[in-house]
């Protein structure tokens, strides 16, 4: 089989936050980071067909906010359309961008407002500053290249939702819980056999390092890569899949911590390596084309007011264990240890979210990207109806909404529909609805694909 048509560039940059900014993950944190354990990356791979031009960004962070990644599409675009021609001899055109986030709990809130301290905006500017340098290089860099895939498991998660003897539901081990288990990997090849990327999608949050650590890493992920790329060679770009209630199955030892880290790391890794040694098949890499779209979720909050109310004042500081009158203080609080901007807007008379839906299709495969933590039975739902050969589902990608839960488990609550919401300042819970709307979504996406 031949994808000469098809061609790929990569680059990394380094995307690692100066000592003090807070990391995101945990609400117990008090202070900034200490230091670095390992660097985080911005790599990033593109594919040309000479018609679409893509950009996948694997980012070593837990989420990035919306306006961001606006900034780093309007930065990326004029860059292509204004060359005529680039080093491979193709028509330079628009870009698309997906930004992945690995979701480690040891890296930077990626947002920053005019309210944030100097060094943080710092930051922002200079992680917008790379990841289009990311990009950019590796559009500059296209050779002709195909496509293979193969497919593993990996068992280091465990569901995340523990029902307690009361019937409430907290984050702990759910060994009878559904777990995507599923280590699907693709390889981007030179005509020359030489390895020029590893895409790798699985689920499980980046939590090996608990809310204790303060220095920064990209926890297992970052392991998982190193040890990869010393396999395989090339670049490795790790894509989250549905994780939103699947955590590492261990228990935090802070003493042992890196070494649990490495070791979770090592065996995603050994699974990959493996099967790409022993099972790797080619598939067809064309049609290159993207679907993208927003899905509105709504909020069980009745918009009867000109603005959002700021239902999430008291029950933050509640959390916090801080008393109800002190609710002026909470906006400047979150501003503080959780800056984040929201949309939030009056639809069907709630208000709702925008959660950003891209449905790649690279010939046989498909990539369907949510903009939110999402439970691991939505990302299994959409794999198992897609009507692509292979499918690949990624998580907390360009941008993040908050959790994305099963119609089910808003039933039972727990953190991801209670309170997770709170701290995206949204009025109330998102509706039960939404698991079915971002399915539609998708669904309609996919078929327009694959007429």
């Amino acid at each position: 089989m031949k994808n000469s048509k098809l061609l790929a560039g990569v680059a990394r940059r380094f995307i690692t936050p100066p000592r003090g900014i807070f990391l995101i993950g945990y609400g117990d944190r008090t202070k900034g980071n200490l230091g670095v354990h390992d660097d985080l990356t911005a790599t990033t791979l593109v594919l040309d067909d000479g018609m679409r031009r893509l950009a996948i960004v694997a980012l070593d962070m837990l989420a990035i906010n919306e306006y961001v990644v606006d900034r780093v599409r309007a930065a990326c675009k004029p860059a292509f359309t204004s060359r005529p021609m680039d080093k491979a001899g193709s028509e330079s055109h628009p870009i698309e961008t997906i930004l992945c986030c690995s979701h480690t709990h040891s890296g930077p809130i990626a947002y920053a407002g005019e309210e944030s301290p100097r060094k943080n905006q710092a930051y922002i500017n200079l992680l917008v500053e790379n990841i289009t340098a990311a990009v950019l290089e590796a559009g500059a860099n296209l050779e002709p290249v195909r496509l293979e895939y193969s497919s593993s498991e990996a068992n280091i998660a465990i569901n995340r939702r523990q029902k307690m003897p009361d019937g409430h539901f907290e984050i702990g081990r759910n060994p009878e819980g559904v777990v995507d288990r599923s280590v699907q990997i693709v390889s981007v090849l030179t005509i020359n056999d030489s390895r020029l990327a590893t895409l790798i999608n699985f689920a499980c949050h980046g939590t090996v390092l608990g809310p204790d650590n303060l220095l920064v890493s990209a926890d297992w992920i970052g392991a998982m890569r190193r040890k990869v790329e010393a396999e395989l060679g090339g670049f490795t770009l790790f894509l989250q899949g549905a994780t939103a209630n699947l955590n590492p199955d261990m228990f935090w030892e802070d003493s042992r911590a890196f070494d649990m880290l490495a070791g979770q790391g090592d065996g995603v890794a050994k699974s990959v390596v493996a099967v790409v040694k022993d099972q790797s098949i080619e598939f067809k890499a064309l049609p290159l084309r993207i679907e993208r779209t927003e899905a509105w979720l709504p909020t069980e909050t009745k918009a009867e007011t000109a603005r959002p109310p700021k239902n999430y004042a008291k029950p933050l500081l509640k959390m916090a264990n801080l008393p109800g009158w002190m609710a002026f203080l909470a906006e400047p609080l979150l501003n503080y240890r959780y800056p984040w901007k929201p949309r939030i807007e009056a639809r069907g008379g709630f208000w709702s979210v925008p959660m950003r839906v891209n449905v790649v299709r690279v010939g046989d495969l498909a990539l369907v990207t949510y903009g939110a933590e999402v439970f691991t039975e939505i990302g299994m739902a959409v794999k198992a109806a897609s009507p692509a050969r292979h499918t690949l589902f990624a998580s907390v990608t360009d941008g993040c909404i908050s959790y994305l839960h099963t119609a089910a488990s808003h039933l039972e609550g727990g953190y991801e529909v209670d309170v997770a919401p709170l701290a995206y300042r949204y009025p109330g819970r998102l509706s039960a609805d939404c698991e079915s709307i971002a399915l539609e979504a998708t669904r309609a996406a996919l078929e327009e694909l694959w007429r």
